[in-house]
């Protein structure tokens, strides 16, 4: 496994492959969000942070970026993804990273680019043909050990 992640999936439909990940990662997890999100309100019960924490780092420095971190529990993911899709990932929304219990699952930048989405080991080859046989996703590919 490359730092980490399991698999480079190339994303079609970014909306349902966010809210599918989100659902089968949701529990002991977190999502962060960066980028405009001026259009977004989120439940105070769901806000962990507005600044990194642990493994969620913000990835645009410069301008500076809307960041937030959020808890995704099962209740957690209609409200979340809602607010998701009234900013947009097309544009609004750059960055969208999910962590489990200390691990980065999912790191998707750049707005979802073909070669800047990520899964972690929780996300399993089974699940990516999943999504590949309904066409969420175009392809994806193992991450080569021990490279980038």
């Amino acid at each position: 496994m490359a730092n980490g992640f399991s698999h480079w999936p190339v994303v079609r439909d970014k909306p349902g492959f966010l809210h599918r990940v989100m659902t089968e990662l949701a529990g002991d997890s977190r999502i962060s969000l960066e980028g405009d999100l001026s259009r977004c309100r989120f439940p105070d019960d769901l806000v962990v942070s507005r600044d990194e924490t642990g493994v969620l780092k913000r990835h645009t420095l410069v301008p500076r970026q809307d960041f937030v971190v959020l808890r995704l529990s099962a209740d957690a993911v209609a409200p979340i993804f809602q607010q998701v899709l009234s900013a947009g990932l097309k544009h609004p929304i750059i960055h969208v990273q999910i962590e489990r219990a200390g691990v980065m699952e999912l790191g998707a930048y750049d707005n979802f680019h073909a070669e800047c989405v990520v899964t972690g080991p929780g996300m399993s080859a089974e699940l990516l043909d999943e999504l590949k046989s309904k066409s969420v996703l175009r392809d994806f590919k193992m991450a080569a050990a021990g490279g980038g």
